[in-house]
């Protein structure tokens, strides 16, 4: 439970606008120390004074009073920040400054305005709520509570959903009705229906995969396939440990995504929502999916995406049995391969897959070389959403 408290500090630090903005004078300043003085003064915000952008003593003591008696201790007990035996502040060596959307967020290279960072960070800052936005992003389309709650009261006990007892299905419920759902819906992630009891993942543009997993970057592909250091060609295990991988490669995508799904019903809700926040960013995105639902998505959502329709024979591979399912390559540098198993007994296919990372890593390089006329071809024949190509 450590990483997750950690991970729980971190994101209640970043829920207030102001706290961000000292990281980030700080970062700005990494890896040399700042005075007291030195900080109050790059916080004080002369607009807010008077028409001369004078800062009055009575400015400075407002900050410098919030900084030692609740910023600074604050970010220093998440493990943030450290001071000097000189009493001089500086950014510690801590590994949330190794995601890049963590940086984004305190350097204010971000679109969204402070007061939904605020809510988006109040929403993260509990382990309970980024699991529950995990299960919901594994689903496409809205799922009625009480699933839900089966579905929390089975974190971490080995016992299936329909056998969780109902008293602590009510208590579930209740804790969802009044504490965690207001708090995902305010940061606007989950859409919330409460007169037919039901809720839907609406994602966020800032929001990122790994931060319902881990602190680090670097760590999240370790903790889904339990390598000791990534390196080669990893394996992922179990449906839910796939679907998470492969959204944070649509995360990462800055200039070029493609994704393949070959089964209808595989592409969950997290999946459809990054796929479209990759496009608005401006990465060029190729989707090929069957599924006429997903395709009425994309042409309302993502119009920039070029949707072409695979073939069920991909890569040549017999229909039944072991067959492909995913196919996910961002960037030309990261690449996920899945295989659809046995039917379990919710309805979903088992699933496990090949993940590779790094130019020239055997597995993206095969890849590349593999899709690289296709690309040209469905960049030919992009008008046509329909079009059928031998993948």
């Amino acid at each position: 439970m450590e990483h997750l408290d950690q991970l729980d500090a971190v994101f209640a630090c970043l829920a207030r606008s102001d706290r961000r903005r000292v990281v980030g004078v700080l970062y700005e300043q990494a890896p040399e120390a700042v005075s007291h003085e030195e900080l109050v003064s790059a916080l004080v915000d002369p607009r807010n004074e008077n028409t001369r952008g004078e800062v009055s003593n009575e400015a400075r003591q407002r900050v410098a009073v919030a900084l030692e008696h609740e910023h600074i201790p604050t970010l220093t007990a998440a493990g943030l920040v450290e001071r000097s035996a000189s009493d001089d502040i500086a950014l510690a060596e801590h590994p949330a400054f190794d995601d890049p959307g963590v940086r984004a967020v305190i350097a204010d290279d971000v679109p969204a305005g402070p007061g939904s960072l605020d809510a988006l960070f109040r929403a993260l800052a509990d382990h309970r709520r980024r699991f529950i936005l995990d299960v919901l992003s594994h689903q496409f389309g809205p799922i009625h509570l009480e699933t839900l709650a089966r579905e929390l009261g089975t974190d971490g006990q080995d016992v299936a959903e329909s056998e969780v007892p109902m008293d602590d299905v009510a208590r579930e419920l209740i804790r969802l009705h009044h504490v965690d759902l207001p708090h995902l819906s305010e940061a606007g992630v989950i859409e919330y229906d409460a007169d037919e009891e039901t809720v839907e993942y609406s994602g966020h543009p800032r929001l990122r995969v790994p931060w319902m997993h881990s602190v680090l970057q670097s760590e999240f592909r370790q903790c889904l396939t339990g390598e000791s250091e990534p390196s080669g060609i990893g394996e992922i295990d179990g449906r839910r440990d796939v679907i998470s991988y492969g959204q944070s490669l649509c995360d990462r995508a800055d200039d070029e995504l493609f994704c393949m799904f070959t089964d209808t019903g595989l592409l969950e809700a997290g999946c459809l929502t990054r796929i479209r926040d990759a496009s608005r960013r401006g990465a060029d995105v190729y989707l090929g999916t069957r599924d006429p639902d997903v395709r009425e998505y994309v042409r309302e959502n993502a119009p920039d995406v070029v949707l072409w329709e695979p073939n069920t024979d991909w890569l040549n591979l017999p229909a039944a049995g072991d067959r492909v399912g995913r196919l996910l390559l961002a960037d030309r540098e990261a690449v996920m391969l899945a295989t659809l198993l046995d039917q379990t007994a919710d309805g979903h296919h088992g699933e496990q897959a090949m993940v590779g990372e790094g130019e020239h890593n055997t597995l993206v390089t095969m890849l590349c070389q593999l899709l690289g006329p296709h690309l040209e071809e469905v960049d030919k024949y992009a008008d046509d959403v329909a079009v059928r190509l031998p993948l």
